[in-house]
């Protein structure tokens, strides 16, 4: 049985009705198209649509014999790869109020923000999701008021605002570099791809150096490093100068992983 931590129920709505038709009768689930949009309704009179935790072993199958999985230190990695991933991270809450536009209120777009940042930071390695989606929130009881990431975050928060936007969050989404604005150019004048890239490694190495050493500064996890596993479809690949490269994700889900 997997401890999970975080499922997106956007994604697995994206990708539940890619199932074999067989597979999906199986399991009670028929999928159908109503107006343009994906639907789903369970085919047994008597029982619910199965949940998304029991299709969710499924929907890896085909991912990773249809789609194929690779893993996040692979190093021709590129944006919309499937990779799977085991290894040590501290997550939490993102620090978005210093990215807000000026006409975002309550309900913005980076509201429930969460990062996943892996502990060796070489490559650097985060994971950008949804609250909406973790299943087992912070322990710690003073965690709420913890946030990571306050500066130097603003091409990881365009990506993040973009995939907010998505309403299956880049499950099968043909993904494209987002617009970014240039903090240190006159408003409105957004950055090139290289100055992307360039604020887009600087920002996951920032991440994953705190993640490394703990919180600093304002950087505050919401937990101790905890080794985590699970599938996660490519934002964006920074190439690696020794191989690896950089990577940004966003996680279909997440589990806990047990090492003695």
């Amino acid at each position: 049985m997997r401890d999970l931590l975080y499922l997106s129920e956007n994604k697995m709505r994206a990708l539940v009705p890619q199932l074999p038709g067989q597979l999906r009768r199986r399991l009670g689930f028929e999928a159908g198209i109503n107006a343009g949009v994906m639907s789903a309704k369970a085919t047994l009179q008597s029982e619910s649509q199965p949940s998304s935790v029991a299709l969710l072993d499924a929907v890896v199958e085909m991912i990773e014999q249809g789609k194929g999985s690779r893993w996040r230190t692979d190093s021709d990695l590129r944006a919309g790869d499937w990779i799977q991933f085991e290894e040590e991270f501290r997550y939490g809450d993102a620090a978005t109020a210093p990215y807000l536009r000026s006409d975002e209120g309550s309900g913005h777009a980076l509201s429930g923000l969460v990062y996943f940042a892996a502990t060796d930071a070489v490559p650097p390695f985060v994971l950008c999701g949804s609250s909406v989606h973790v299943l087992d929130r912070w322990q710690s009881p003073d965690s709420s008021d913890k946030r990571v990431g306050h500066f130097y975050m603003d091409a990881l928060v365009a990506y993040a605002r973009q995939l907010a936007e998505m309403p299956d969050e880049a499950a099968t989404t043909e993904l494209v570099p987002p617009t970014a604005p240039n903090p240190y150019r006159r408003s409105g004048y957004p950055m090139t791809s290289s100055e992307l890239e360039d604020s887009l490694d600087y920002a996951l190495g920032f991440l994953c150096r705190s993640a490394q050493f703990g919180d600093r500064g304002y950087d505050q996890w919401a937990t101790e490093p905890v080794w985590l596993s699970g599938h996660a479809r490519v934002l964006a690949v920074i190439p690696g100068r020794e191989g690896s490269p950089g990577v940004l994700s966003t996680p279909l889900y997440v589990e806990y992983a047990y090492h003695e």
